[in-house]
């Protein structure tokens, strides 16, 4: 379970890095794609880096110690792995798309009170993603 802020800011890393690594494995298998698929890779590990930078920020020990006014399970925040054509692959991306925007979206909820300016930033990041689809839907 996710219960403090560093848990939280973890799993979104871990989120982030994740998708930009089957991005970046899509670009190979679908060099049709390649430079759209980079490029929202890239994307990927800078909105890990925006997170990180707010939380570097504003952390102190009562922050830290804070606690999540309501837990999230990690396990409802997971990424597949895609398989199969262009189409079927973005399909997958897409989904995974989703998980991580639904996961900003409920930390912002949540997040204001353990960081100023977390739920901003991650709602910021799941309007960037919501914005990305268009891009990937192209795609396929």
């Amino acid at each position: 379970m996710i219960r403090t802020t560093s848990q939280l800011i973890a799993l979104h890393g871990l989120l982030e890095d994740r998708l930009a690594e089957i991005l970046r494995a899509q670009a190979q298998l679908h060099p049709e794609a390649a430079g759209v698929l980079g490029k929202l890779a890239d994307e990927d590990i800078q909105h890990k880096e925006m997170i990180l930078k707010v939380y570097r920020e504003g952390v102190t020990d009562a922050f830290e110690v804070g606690f999540l006014s309501k837990p999230m399970d990690e396990d409802d925040y997971t990424v597949r792995e895609p398989k199969g054509s262009l189409a079927s692959a973005i399909k997958t991306i897409l989904l995974n798309e989703d998980t991580v925007t639904r996961l900003c979206k409920e930390a912002a909820k949540d997040a204001n009170q353990l960081i100023p300016s977390l739920p901003q930033r991650f709602l910021r990041l799941a309007k960037r993603k919501e914005k990305r689809r268009a891009l990937l839907e192209s795609l396929a």
